[in-house]
């Protein structure tokens, strides 16, 4: 198995989530099914990691950037395979330009 590692922006990105769920959609039912799900998904990486697939972006899945969907979201993460490890990025509404986003971090 598998150790999740979140980065700060991973957690920001799923309060945020929440937050913008909770508070401007007024639906906290659908930011606790969002969490569950969430949970769910991240339990299924810790014991699968290499299920899914690299990103859609060839410079950054050389880098080794996975993802996984979660309902309008996605997990971008890394595998650590020598640490049995999973590092977790971001967690992305999958309409945003997830691949600046992405690159301006890792070589900003």
């Amino acid at each position: 198995m598998f150790t999740l590692i979140p980065s700060q922006l991973f957690d920001s990105d799923i309060d945020d989530v929440c937050q913008y769920i909770k508070g401007n959609l007024e639906a906290p039912m659908a930011a606790e099914n969002l969490l569950k799900e969430l949970k769910g998904k991240l339990n299924y990486l810790k014991e699968n990691p290499f299920a899914r697939s690299f990103v859609q972006d060839e410079f950054l899945a050389n880098i080794g950037f996975r993802q996984i969907k979660v309902k309008k979201y996605v997990i971008y993460y890394i595998i650590d395979e020598r640490k049995n490890e999973i590092y977790l990025i971001r967690f992305l509404y999958t309409k945003r330009d997830w691949k600046n986003i992405l690159r301006e971090e890792t070589f900003g």
